[in-house]
């Protein structure tokens, strides 16, 4: 969403006819749906916790358990976050440097979709390569955004 606020992440979800294949949902995790790439994501169990896209954790030390509460404000930016604000200000700022990012970042989508046609048409033996998808996508956003 542009203009008063932004918005966390975008999501759209993809739900099979054939109840033997599972949903897929792709995921933004950052601000901006343009600007970002759509990572896939399956319910599955044993997920693990997906700490760039989580933000940080202040224990005893947070602002919402302190009293008074909320007297100072903690940046709460995940990972996966910090590192799209950097881009997009370079986006924003560089025209050539920007398309080029930009231009990355589509690549990166259509390899994720076609591994996922894929995945969905052939079937998966091993259900734990689920686990590391999402995961899995982020650390090669991070990659893209770490070679901008």
């Amino acid at each position: 969403m542009e203009g008063m606020f932004m918005t966390t992440g975008s999501m759209v979800s993809v739900v099979p006819m054939d109840p033997a294949l599972p949903g897929v949902h792709y995921f933004t995790a950052t601000p901006d749906p343009e600007r970002s790439v759509f990572k896939p994501f399956i319910f599955v169990k044993n997920a693990h916790e997906l700490k760039e896209t989580s933000s940080p954790s202040f224990g005893p030390d947070d602002p919402v358990k302190k009293k008074p509460r909320f007297q100072s404000k903690p940046d709460r930016k995940h990972p996966l976050f910090v590192k799209h604000e950097l881009i997009v200000a370079i986006i924003d700022s560089y025209k050539e440097r920007g398309q080029k990012i930009t231009e990355g970042l589509r690549q990166l989508e259509k390899e994720t979709m076609k591994e996922m046609e894929k995945l969905l048409e052939v079937g998966v033996e091993v259900p734990d390569i689920w686990v590391n998808l999402f995961s899995g996508c982020v650390q090669k956003e991070l990659g893209l955004y770490s070679k901008s």
